[in-house]
């Protein structure tokens, strides 16, 4: 199963839940599952090359927007709020500089 599917499974039942309680726990765990669905980050440059062209040096997480140097600080997972990174602009974002 994956994380979305557990998700939709969550929130189907989450509907039916009048227990307080029980709905902060079903809120707690589909906000877990769902940072674990990687998403890709933002990219924020800050001059450019001889051919004016963006270089980007600064990749900003999408669900805390905390922002990390693009070259050393390169995680799965963000280190502040532990969403899932989903790198596979990366390379696109370097073929643009």
């Amino acid at each position: 199963m994956t994380p979305q599917e557990a998700i939709e499974i969550i929130e189907s039942n989450f509907r039916n839940c009048s227990i307080a309680e029980d709905q902060e726990a079903t809120s707690m765990a589909i906000n877990s599952l769902e940072k674990q669905i990687p998403k890709k980050p933002d990219y924020e440059g800050d001059g450019y090359d001889d051919n004016g062209n963006l270089l980007y040096d600064t990749w900003i997480c999408p669900c805390c927007e905390t922002q990390y140097e693009l070259y050393y600080d390169e995680y799965k997972f963000c280190p502040k709020c532990g969403q899932a990174i989903d790198w596979s602009d990366f390379k696109r974002c370097l073929s643009i500089t």
